[in-house]
């Protein structure tokens, strides 16, 4: 009797297409991020101002970059704002904006999808909230309704924001920004719209406060706020002028914002002939317990003030310099006052050709180290313990001129042992404003450090074209436990306060 050959036909059959449905799905299914120590990428046509944060967009456990980019000046980019993803430098999103934003981002879920959204402002009135998991926009401050310009409506620049407390009852945190300058002023001019401090509400962009300078002057400043005198008064410190007009550094109380009113504000320090662009820092130098408030004018100069008695504490003047970032605070020298590393340019804007680098003596005032390194940028510096000898280090970016080609390179000078060496490799292209993050990205234990630059090799400022924007990320040997970290635009924590304890040397 024959053999039915059906049923081995059925299994064959099925055999085969068990193995192509298994295939197919191999070659379908979603394939698991890798994690890579480092990774670098570029985004054409790109450039950028701003300075990366770090939050979990993603929910993979690995913190993403967000920061401002864009096109030229005065021109509309579809990639304004960028999300990459921290572990292989993918784009995760990005953000159309009318012009470039060189802000930096500020994190808080208003959506409560338990993934951090994003705040993040400038040029042109922009300042958006944007659904850090989607990256659609939750609300855009300046809408164009009434087919008005944002200078013709009086808004302007928008700086790196802080959080204060809630204001408009919704159980979540609002904002305090600070909005001017004005494009359209030649240098000298005095005939420029004062800029303001505005109170928004996280969830609507609402405006809930409004208060123009108590000079009427422009503002170019990331505002800073703390409560000096632990008493839940909060207190904010902003400066006015510019690179070309005076102006002055200055403290008010958020509840006179509140009122719509800066006229009570305590003038901390004047600009003289020129202003305070960069944000400040606070830092107990006084050793009393209570912020004292260190800040660079634009003048060259750096002061210290007691935020107790608001008296000058000391003065730095570096002649024929001009400051316009702000300042790294670390343990640089062998006492328990925090110090401060920065970065001038040597000149008068816009001749700012070359760089001088000084670290000065919290305790005294007094400058316990000077070089001249490289062109202009004003990028702020970075400090932490790199060979963890409990001292601090100062970690900055670093652009050449050489021979018509324009090079950045990240650099690390060791105080306590004299010494200045180079981290990763030089790269092409200019690093002008792009204050470096440094921090445990993917919670292993060690230090990552996120650094970017443009690509264009023959143009310092890019103004004409921009190339690309280069995102790099690095490995460092340097275990968290063992370090304190001033480690992005503003410190670690975003919001300009020092408070770190000196630790024992290993």
């Amino acid at each position: 009797m024959t053999a039915n050959p059906k049923p081995l036909y059925l299994l064959l059959a099925l055999v085969v297409v068990s193995t192509v449905i298994l295939v197919g799905y191999q070659l379908i299914k979603p394939k698991p991020v890798q994690k890579q120590d480092e990774w670098a990428t570029v985004f054409r046509e790109l450039g950028t101002l701003s300075s990366p944060r770090l939050a979990d967009l993603n929910n993979d456990g690995i913190l993403d970059i967000v920061m401002g980019a864009g096109s030229v000046e005065f021109r509309t980019s579809d990639s304004a704002i960028i999300a990459v993803n921290g572990a292989n430098g993918q784009l995760l999103w990005n953000v159309r904006a009318r012009d470039q934003i060189f802000g930096s981002p500020l994190f808080l879920d208003i959506t409560g999808d338990g993934i951090f959204d994003v705040f993040i402002g400038g040029r042109a009135a922009e300042f958006k909230a944007i659904d850090g998991k989607s990256g659609s926009v939750i609300w855009d401050y300046f809408t164009n309704s009434d087919n008005r310009t944002p200078s013709d409506s009086g808004t302007y620049n928008f700086f790196s924001p802080q959080f204060i407390p809630d204001q408009d009852a919704d159980g979540l945190a609002d904002l305090v920004v600070a909005a001017g300058g004005y494009v359209k002023a030649a240098p000298h001019d005095p005939r420029r719209p004062a800029g303001r401090l505005l109170v928004l509400s996280s969830a609507t962009g609402k405006r809930l406060a409004s208060a123009v300078m108590p000079d009427g002057k422009e503002t170019y400043t990331s505002v800073v706020v703390a409560d000096f005198k632990r008493d839940s008064h909060l207190s904010i410190i902003f400066g006015t002028g510019g690179e070309t007009l005076s102006g002055s550094l200055y403290k008010a109380s958020l509840s006179d914002l509140l009122k719509n009113d800066l006229s009570k504000a305590t003038l901390l320090e004047p600009g003289y002939e020129k202003g305070f662009v960069a944000p400040p820092v606070l830092a107990d130098i006084t050793q009393d317990g209570i912020l004292d408030i260190i800040a660079n004018s634009v003048n060259g100069r750096m002061v210290a003030i007691d935020g107790a008695t608001e008296q000058v504490l000391w003065r730095v003047n570096v002649p024929k310099t001009e400051a316009y970032c702000s300042l790294a605070v670390g343990f640089f020298t062998d006492d328990d006052v925090p110090d401060f590393f920065t970065n001038y340019g040597i000149g008068t804007w816009p001749q700012l050709n070359r760089s001088v680098q000084l670290m000065v003596d919290g305790k005294t005032g007094q400058i316990a180290f000077q070089d001249s390194l490289g062109s202009f940028q004003e990028s702020t510096p970075l400090a932490f313990d790199h060979n963890q000898d409990g001292f601090d280090d100062a970690l900055f970016s670093l652009n050449y001129n050489r021979l018509s080609t324009i090079s950045n390179q990240l650099l690390v000078i060791d105080f306590h042992n004299d010494t200045t060496y180079q981290i990763g490799k030089r790269q092409f292209g200019a690093n002008v404003a792009s204050t470096p993050w440094l921090g445990d990205l993917d919670a292993d234990g060690l230090l990552d450090l996120v650094y970017c630059h443009e690509t264009n090799p023959v143009d310092l400022l890019s103004i004409s074209q921009k190339k690309g924007l280069k995102i790099n990320k690095l490995k460092l040997a340097v275990p968290t436990s063992k370090n304190r970290v001033w480690g992005a635009y503003m410190g670690s924590d975003h919001d300009g306060i020092f408070r770190g304890k000196r630790k024992p040397s290993s």
